[in-house]
C-alpha cells in the first residue's frame, strides 16, 4: 500500500458542503492526507459524523463484489450495523480502494 498510487479523492456530495461539521471534517482530512502518519482518525470521524448526523445519505450495501459488506450483513448486533454504515459512508469522501479497507 505504501508507495502505491491512490485514486483521486471523489468530489463529496452536496449535502457535505451544506453542513459546517462535514466541511470541517473534510478540511481536517485534506490537511492530513499526505501526512506519513496517515489520516485514519480523520476518516473515521468523518464517517461517524455522516452516520450520526446524515443517516439518510449513507449509501446502500455495496453490490459490486465488496468483500466486507456480506460479513457486516451477517452480523446482527448494533455495533456491527454502525461500523457497516461507516464503511459505506466512506465511499462518499474516499477513493474506493481505501474506503473499503474497513
Amino acid at each position: 500500500m505504501i508507495g502505491e498510487p491512490v485514486e483521486e479523492l471523489p468530489l463529496p456530495p452536496p449535502f457535505m458542503w451544506s453542513c459546517i461539521a462535514c466541511e470541517l471534517f473534510l478540511l481536517r482530512l485534506a490537511r492530513k492526507w499526505d501526512d506519513p502518519a496517515g489520516c485514519f482518525w480523520e476518516q473515521l470521524e468523518t464517517a461517524r459524523h455522516i452516520v450520526e448526523s446524515h443517516p439518510g445519505e449513507v449509501p446502500p450495501q455495496h453490490l459490486d463484489g465488496c468483500e466486507l459488506c456480506p460479513e457486516y450483513a451477517r452480523r446482527g448486533d448494533d455495533h456491527a450495523a454502525d461500523v457497516w454504515a461507516q464503511h459505506r459512508a466512506r465511499d462518499l469522501f474516499m477513493p474506493p480502494s481505501l474506503a473499503r479497507l474497513l
